[in-house]
C-alpha cells in the first residue's frame, strides 16, 4: 500500500465518512483511517441476540432531502442511504394522555389562556427574516420562549424539541440555531429512519470512498498527527506506519485531537484556551426492549411525564444524583421501519433518555425508572417483553472512542454560529469535519453539513487539488 495521499481522513463518523467520500469523488487520494472494528461512529449498528441495535438510535430529521443525502447526491450515488419516511404514525404523551402528533395536539396541554401567545410563537419561527433570526443566535431558548409565554407546559414542549435536537438545556441552546432546525422539521416533513439502522448512512460514505478508490483501513488507531515546518504533513499509527498527505482531516474529538493527536504547543495559546474551555451536549442511556411479538404500528412516541422532565434533558434531580420515578424520552420502534431489525415475529422498542456522565452505581435504579416510563408509554407490552437492555454512556465511550456524549460539542450560545469551532485550524494543512466544528443542524446532519462546508473550502470550483509531494 502506498503511504502517500492527497488527503487522511481520522475516523470514519458521519462528517469524517462524507468528507471522505465527497473528495474520492472528486479524484483525490483518500485514506480514511479508522481506531475501532466498526466504522461509523456514533452511528455504528451491531448483532446482539440475534437483534441489529444502534449505539443510539435515534431519528434523521431532514431524512432524503437534507445534508446527509445531499453527500450521496454529490458523489453520484442517489440511492446509497435506504431511507424509510415517517408514516404518520407518531404520537406525543403528556402524563398519561397519549395524542396523535401534530400541531393541534400540542396546543391542547398548553393552558387555554396561552394558546394565542403560544400559537403567535409558531408563526414567528416561520415568519421572521434574516435580520431578526441573526439577533437571536446568542439568545438562549428559555429566554426567547419566555418572551412569548410564561405557560409551563408551553416551555416544556418547545424544550422537548430543544432536548432532542440539540441534548443541551434550552436556557443554554442558542434560539437562532432552534428556530432554523425547527423551522426545517416542521416545514419539509422528511423525517426518516434507514432500513439496516443508522449504519446504513456511514456504511453508504464508506462504500463511495472504496468505489472511487480511496483506502479505508479499520483497527488502525492514529497515534500522532505529524508536523513539519509548521504545518501537519501525515499521521503515525499506533503500530508505527506513518501515512503522509498535504491535508489532514480530524473527524476525532476536536479536544483529543489538538491536546493529544498533535499537540497544544503547535497552536496559538489562544485557540488551545478555546478548545479546551469548549463543553459538551449530555449524555444519554439507551433502553431496548425485545418483545415477544409485535404490539404497536406507532413508529415513535416522544413521552413527557411531566413538566420537568421533556425528553433528552437531564433534569435537577438527576443532577442532584437522583433518578426520577418516570424519565422522559423518544421512544420509537426500529422494527417498524425494517422488520428485519427484530427476529422474525418479535418486536424492538428502542427509547433514548439524557443521564449523568456516569451512572453505573445506580444502574438497577435506572433500569427501574426506564421500564416504569417503557410501561406508561406502551401498557400493553406487559407479559410480552422477552428481553430488556441498558446501555450506560460508558457504551459510546467503549464502541466509538469517544467522550460519551450524545452529540459532542454543544450548540449552546457561546459554541454557534461566530462562535463555534471552525473546520480550518490555525495549522497549516490541519482541518475537523465534524459536529463539533462549523455546520449548522441536528445531529447527524451537523456533522454532514460540516462535511460539505468543507469540501467547498477544500475544493473551490476554479481550483484543484493540492499536489502532494
Amino acid at each position: 500500500m502506498s503511504h502517500q495521499y492527497d488527503a487522511i481522513v481520522i475516523g470514519s463518523g458521519i462528517g469524517g465518512g462524507a468528507i471522505g467520500a465527497l473528495l474520492a469523488h472528486e479524484g483525490w487520494k483518500v485514506l480514511l483511517l479508522e481506531r475501532n472494528k466498526h466504522v461509523g461512529g456514533r452511528c455504528i449498528s451491531y448483532k446482539r441476540n440475534g437483534c441489529m441495535m444502534d449505539l443510539g438510535w435515534h431519528f434523521y430529521c431532514l431524512g432524503k432531502v437534507g445534508p446527509l443525502q445531499e453527500v450521496c447526491n454529490r458523489v453520484e450515488m442517489p440511492n446509497g442511504i435506504p431511507w424509510n419516511d415517517l408514516n404518520g404514525t407518531s404520537y406525543i404523551q403528556v402524563g398519561e394522555i397519549q395524542r396523535k402528533y401534530s400541531k393541534s395536539s400540542m396546543f391542547e396541554v398548553v393552558a387555554e389562556s396561552e394558546r394565542d401567545n403560544f400559537s403567535r410563537l409558531f408563526s414567528d419561527v416561520f415568519t421572521l427574516n434574516d435580520e431578526e433570526l441573526d439577533k437571536l443566535w446568542y439568545v438562549p431558548v428559555k429566554e426567547w420562549v419566555l418572551s412569548y409565554t410564561d405557560d409551563p407546559m408551553a416551555y416544556t414542549l418547545i424544550e422537548s424539541f430543544v432536548s432532542q435536537y440539540f441534548c443541551v438545556p434550552s436556557d443554554k441552546a442558542s434560539s437562532a440555531e432552534f428556530i432554523r432546525a425547527f423551522r426545517a422539521v416542521m416545514s419539509k416533513r422528511a423525517t426518516a429512519y434507514p432500513s439496516g439502522g443508522n449504519f446504513s448512512v456511514a456504511k453508504a460514505y464508506i462504500e463511495a470512498i472504496k468505489h472511487y478508490e480511496g483506502a479505508v483501513l479499520t483497527e488502525t488507531p492514529v497515534e500522532k498527527i505529524l508536523v513539519e515546518n509548521d504545518a501537519a504533513v501525515g499521521v503515525r499509527t499506533e503500530s508505527g506506519e506513518e501515512y503522509r498527505a498535504p491535508v489532514i482531516i480530524s473527524n476525532a474529538d476536536i479536544k483529543l485531537t489538538v491536546q493529544k493527536l498533535v499537540g497544544e504547543t503547535q497552536f496559538p495559546k489562544a485557540y488551545v484556551d478555546r478548545i479546551n474551555e469548549l463543553t459538551y451536549s449530555c449524555h444519554g442511556v439507551m433502553l431496548r426492549v425485545l418483545l415477544s411479538e409485535k404490539i404497536t404500528d406507532k413508529q415513535v412516541v416522544i413521552y413527557i411525564p411531566d413538566e420537568q422532565s421533556p425528553p433528552c434533558k437531564v433534569t435537577e434531580e438527576m443532577q442532584q444524583g437522583r433518578v426520577p420515578k418516570l424519565i422522559g424520552g423518544c421512544f420509537g420502534s426500529p422494527s417498524n421501519f425494517d422488520p428485519e431489525l427484530a427476529p422474525p415475529g418479535k418486536q424492538m422498542i428502542t427509547s433514548l433518555h439524557a443521564c449523568p456522565e456516569d451512572i453505573r452505581d445506580n444502574i438497577d435504579e435506572w433500569r427501574e425508572s426506564l421500564m416504569r416510563s417503557f410501561y406508561a408509554v406502551y401498557p400493553e407490552a406487559r407479559g410480552k417483553v422477552e428481553k430488556v437492555w441498558v446501555d450506560p454512556p460508558s457504551l459510546i465511550r467503549g464502541m466509538a472512542g469517544e467522550t460519551g456524549a450524545i452529540i459532542g460539542i454543544g450548540q449552546t450560545v457561546d459554541q454557534v454560529h461566530e462562535k463555534r469551532p471552525s473546520q480550518v485550524s490555525p495549522l497549516k494543512g490541519l482541518y475537523f469535519s465534524s459536529s463539533e466544528a462549523g455546520g449548522h443542524g441536528i445531529g447527524t446532519e451537523l456533522a454532514a453539513t460540516s462535511a460539505l462546508e468543507l469540501f467547498d473550502i477544500l475544493v473551490p470550483h476554479t481550483e484543484v487539488k493540492p499536489q502532494a509531494v
